[in-house]
């Protein structure tokens, strides 16, 4: 039932969504032109992929995030060269080693960390942090320039609503 409520909820989407020559935004033109939409081959794509198998062999499991989100995250991390990340979820080393391969030189750090102060980029799943309670509890973290991405914000209705 998931399945097909996803697949409509896609669907629609599709029919709605403009495509990018309707964007005002010069940054926003400029993420989705060079960074979203960007469907070049990478070499790390190939290690990606390898630790993502070793770490989920079974695809039957809900939560682990497609191969196609961390390629995604690679270039965002590229794309907006974090000093400092945040990581909600503690237990996603497929995320941790597709941030250091974009810079080995970037801190991540877990949220049980207290006294973060400066956050560059933050990333927590909307199944287990609530977005609204969890943005306020991150706030003094972070700053004008940072990043916040919401994994499985579409994953059932209680996400999507909050």
């Amino acid at each position: 039932m998931y399945n097909i409520r996803y697949g409509l909820s896609y669907l629609r989407h599709r029919f709605l969504a403009n495509n990018r020559h309707g964007i005002h935004s010069p940054f926003v033109y400029k993420l989705i032109d060079t960074v979203i939409y960007d469907y070049r081959g990478q070499k790390v794509y190939r290690d990606i992929k390898k630790i993502a198998q070793k770490q989920h062999s079974d695809k039957g499991v809900i939560n682990t995030l497609p191969l196609k989100f961390y390629r995604l995250l690679y270039r965002f991390c590229v794309y907006f060269k974090p000093q400092m990340i945040l990581l909600a979820d503690a237990e996603d080393y497929i995320a941790e080693f597709v941030i250091k391969q974009s810079n080995p030189e970037v801190q991540s750090v877990s949220s049980t960390t207290s006294g973060i102060r400066r956050v560059d980029m933050i990333l927590a799943d909307a199944l287990k942090q609530r977005p609204l309670s969890y943005l306020e509890k991150i706030i003094p973290s972070i700053h004008d320039d940072s990043v916040i991405i919401f994994t499985n914000i579409y994953r059932n209705a209680s996400t999507r609503q909050s």
